[in-house]
């Protein structure tokens, strides 16, 4: 079995941002470059440094924490010269310029990866595939995400409440037991938005799962956290279908026959509706359904050449670079190359 990110320097993450960037404006760009830290934690930890609410940055996606990484991001309410002094463990920050806008989620063109891959055979044989499913892969779901997801959305407070790993939250609780709403108030709204993203995640990997199943005589499956991904052959036959996440509204996305099926039995078995995507006692995690291409192009795939791994002995290496449009996961390119 192959190995990713043994250590950092295996797994590289550069962002292709589309933020334009200008010589004035109230928001202030710069390039964040990480090792071994989580996007969310580095931006809590810069919101303590500067004294500003971690609302104040905003970010185009969360990269990988076992990782050399590169991202642009935003703050509001500092200077150049304050955020040029902070100093803080595994990271450095470049300033790029100004703009009116804040960065948001999705504002990027692409991600750039170069990924070292261990514990191979001698002849070790790599698939050059043009596409892949593009299934959401472990980064969102860690070990309570989709738990937490699906008991916000079937307003099961309590339980999220419990499950959600936040000093604020708790200490909320120790004062007022039975405000779980108002201890949830506490997480940071990017934080709660991860856990329904991550259970809609799940919801989503399934449908396009049951679906290829259905359409597609030769298939493999993969064994992840929250069940089984399904591969297929010759996926550039697939390559324009288009598979709605579940959310608010997400039922006039549908237009296949066979894929409304699915989805609607996978929400019986969740005992789940549409409508429990609108969150009134936190109006904020009211999240749209949205369609998403069920298969991503692998851009500039670059092998190279098999050689010894000098940390597993016996064993081969060998680093591969591509480029994924956005929201896809470099991860499952690589279980698609070596599958």
């Amino acid at each position: 079995m192959y190995l990713l990110k043994q250590i950092p320097e295996d797994f590289v993450v550069k962002e292709i941002s589309n933020v334009v960037v200008s010589n004035s404006g109230k928001y202030l760009y710069f390039k964040l470059s990480k090792r071994e830290e989580n996007t969310l934690d580095v931006i809590k930890n810069l919101s303590k440094a500067l004294h500003l609410p971690e609302k104040n940055f905003g970010v185009a996606g969360n990269k990988d924490r076992n990782a050399l990484t590169e991202q642009i991001c935003s703050v509001l309410g500092t200077t150049k010269e304050n955020l040029l002094k902070v100093k803080l463990n595994n990271l450095t920050l470049e300033f790029l310029g100004y703009g009116e806008i804040p960065i948001s989620l999705g504002d990027l063109e692409a991600n750039y990866f170069e990924i070292v891959i261990r514990n191979l055979e001698p002849k070790t044989k790599v698939n050059k595939t043009g596409y892949f499913p593009n299934y959401f892969d472990e980064q969102r779901f860690s070990e309570h995400n989709v738990e937490i997801g699906r008991a916000l959305v079937k307003k099961e407070f309590k339980k999220a409440a419990e499950l959600v790993d936040n000093r604020n939250s708790q200490d909320w609780l120790q004062e007022r037991p039975q405000d779980f709403v108002g201890a949830l108030k506490k997480v940071p709204i990017r934080l709660l938005r991860i856990y329904i993203n991550a259970y809609q995640g799940y919801l989503w990997n399934e449908t396009v799962s049951l679906y290829l199943k259905k359409k597609v005589k030769n298939y493999t499956e993969s064994e992840y956290s929250q069940g089984k991904l399904v591969f297929v052959e010759e996926p550039e036959k697939l390559k324009d279908l288009k598979i709605p996440i579940v959310g608010f509204g997400g039922e006039d996305l549908i237009k296949d026959k066979e894929i409304k099926v699915i989805i609607e039995s996978l929400l019986q078995k969740e005992k789940l509706s549409y409508s429990d995507f609108i969150i009134k006692q936190i109006p904020e995690l009211t999240l749209e359904g949205e369609e998403r291409a069920a298969f991503v192009e692998v851009r500039d795939l670059r092998t190279g050449k098999l050689e010894l791994d000098e940390l597993n002995s016996t064993k081969h290496k060998i680093k591969v670079s591509f480029t994924l449009g956005k929201g896809s996961y470099a991860t499952l390119c690589i279980r698609a190359l070596f599958n």
